[in-house]
């Protein structure tokens, strides 16, 4: 990897050209979600509101954050003298583009713009050139939702951990550094920073993404998205500020692993901070913005130090804004959990967050006799901290015989009684899904009737004879070695019932002789057969050591005689 590129970039690129296939203008309009029963809330977007977003991609939405992102960072110029040292208003919006496309060149493929006409008194309407602050934190939030509902929810514990530990996420260069990490369920975490000079103007921000791949014990989900972003006049200390925003978005799951789409099913909270100084003097203004799980609106001025940031008339505005940038976070963080970006699969729908233990009396379910009857029982269990996830659990029988109950959703912990197969070399499965408030688990059982073949097996090779009872060649078996020094045995490890691997150790006086090497199997119709098995070996003595090679055959005799387990 170069020094230059960050290693979550390479995700952006990929974001940024789906989200720019727009449908045709001449295309048909989705069709309308059929009704729900449930009243939805004034701020969890409605199924209409995400399949319009499925349509047209996340570029609306950013555009509509950005419209926010100009107008504060503007009301910062201006405050803290940003503004006074460019020269004027149209110096000061020209850096403010300038420095929004920076940005966004940063986080994305570097593409052509069409410049718009900027309003005389300036609005942060018409800003499409680029991304800045909470704009920016959502496209973070897009590769951090693509990341995790994507390839990461396929993973297992042990591949996000070797992840973690390559450091394969993590890159620095001299203007900026990004980091992805993973926790054990699979929630990650994400951060980028970095500085640009754009028109007299520096520009440094940090971005910090966390997102929950599995609820916690009161079935909530979490996205979080942090920027803060800073500027000030190159050469100029004394002036900049920096506009610092916090959004976090709850949502809450039913016992069916569904996210709850009424007021009671989520809260949603931005905050801004903004603060500066114009000659070394201090002043801040401290605002939050959002919903209480309910429904409850809110909006709190916590602050204002030193000086009013927006003039009388510009506080209602700026509440607008701000309630209109809460509500199109919303909507992103919405599809992210609900995995619009990668498939429409839920992060807690991967089966990573359950445990699902799944036993069974008796133990054994292969080689069985025709029609065993099994007590099972399916116990999830959150894998975060190892409680009961109570829900309910599904069981669907594949193949004979039968299952109670079947395909229906049983209270867990769930028990269940199997009648096995009820014929010679059949075979059967039961898949297990688990689903509640923690999440989703599944699990497979499997069960045959296979008639297990039993061998004995004898050959001869120079110095050495070679005999063997094999109860099965699917599991371990012992071939005895008698030869002129002793007698040994050689151990066969099964790959399947076709061959495998052997290994045999043997000591006389001084001297050891050990090695090993593969074997295979051939069956004939008649249930005959033959192993051919090649020992490669050294033979090490206090004077001496040689290594061999030895190729050598047994033949198979199907014997039902022998009493086999």
């Amino acid at each position: 990897m170069k020094k230059a590129t960050y290693p979550a970039l390479l995700f952006v690129g990929a974001l940024a050209a789906c989200s720019q296939q727009e449908r045709p203008a001449s295309a048909a309009p989705p069709p309308a979600p059929p009704a729900q029963s449930a009243p939805q809330s004034v701020f969890i977007p409605t199924p209409a509101e995400l399949e319009q977003y499925r349509a047209d991609g996340p570029e609306p939405t950013l555009r509509k954050i950005a419209m926010a992102d100009y107008w504060l960072n503007y009301k910062l110029m201006q405050a803290t003298g940003i503004e006074k040292e460019l020269g004027g208003e149209a110096q000061a919006i020209e850096a403010l583009k300038a420095l929004g496309n920076a940005y966004e060149r940063r986080m994305r493929v570097a593409k052509d713009e069409v410049p718009k006409m900027i309003p005389t008194a300036f609005t942060g309407e018409g800003m499409s050139s680029g991304l800045m602050g909470m704009g920016m934190g959502s496209v973070m939030g897009l590769i951090t939702g693509g990341m995790l509902s994507g390839a990461v929810s396929h993973m297992s514990d042990k591949e996000l951990a070797e992840l973690n530990q390559s450091g394969a996420l993590k890159g620095k260069a001299a203007d900026g550094s990004a980091d992805v990490q993973f926790a054990q369920d699979g929630s990650m975490t994400q951060s980028m920073e970095f500085e640009v000079n754009e028109n007299g103007i520096n520009g440094k921000v940090k971005m910090n993404t966390k997102m929950d791949a599995c609820p916690d014990t009161d079935g909530r989900v979490t996205v979080e998205i942090e920027v803060d972003s800073q500027m000030s006049v190159k050469g100029k200390p004394g002036t900049g500020g920096h506009v610092k925003s916090q959004f976090k978005y709850e949502r809450y799951l039913n016992d069916d692993a569904h996210l709850i789409d009424t007021a009671d099913g989520g809260a949603s909270k931005l905050r801004i901070n903004m603060g500066g100084y114009e000659n070394f003097e201090s002043q801040s203004v401290d605002i939050t913005t959002g919903h209480e799980r309910g429904g409850k609106e809110i909006f709190v001025n916590h602050e204002e130090r030193g000086f009013s940031i927006f003039n009388p008339e510009e506080v209602e505005r700026t509440q607008k804004l701000l309630q209109g940038a809460e509500l199109m976070q919303v909507l992103m963080a919405e599809s992210l959990l609900r995995g619009m970006m990668s498939g429409n699969k839920s992060p807690w729908e991967s089966g990573r967050c359950i445990d699902l233990r799944i036993t069974s009396s008796p133990a054994k379910r292969t080689g069985l006799k025709p029609s065993v009857h099994f007590d099972l029982e399916a116990k999830p269990r959150a894998k975060s901290d190892d409680s009961p996830a109570g829900g309910t659990v599904t069981a669907t029988l594949t193949g004979g015989s039968s299952l109670q109950p079947s395909g229906e959703k049983v209270k867990a912990d769930a028990k269940y009684a199997y009648v096995g197969p009820e014929e010679k070399d059949k075979t059967a499965s039961i898949a297990f899904e688990a689903r509640s408030k923690r999440g989703v688990g599944r699990a497979t059982l499997d069960f045959d009737t296979k008639t297990s073949k039993s061998y004995r097996a004898n050959g001869n090779a120079p110095s050495a004879t070679f005999t063997a009872e094999i109860c099965s060649l699917e599991q371990p078996f012992v071939v005895h070695v008698d030869s002129v020094t002793g007698a040994w045995p050689f151990q066969f490890t099964p790959r399947d019932g076709q061959g495998g691997q052997l290994t045999g150790t043997f000591s006389a006086g001084d001297c050891t002789q050990s090695g090993g090497g593969p074997y295979s199997v051939t069956l004939n119709e008649d249930g005959s057969g033959t192993i051919t098995f090649t020992y490669n070996s050294t033979a090490v003595c206090p004077m001496a050591k040689r290594s061999t090679s030895v190729t050598s055959k047994l033949t198979l005799v199907p014997a039902s005689d022998l009493h086999c387990d």
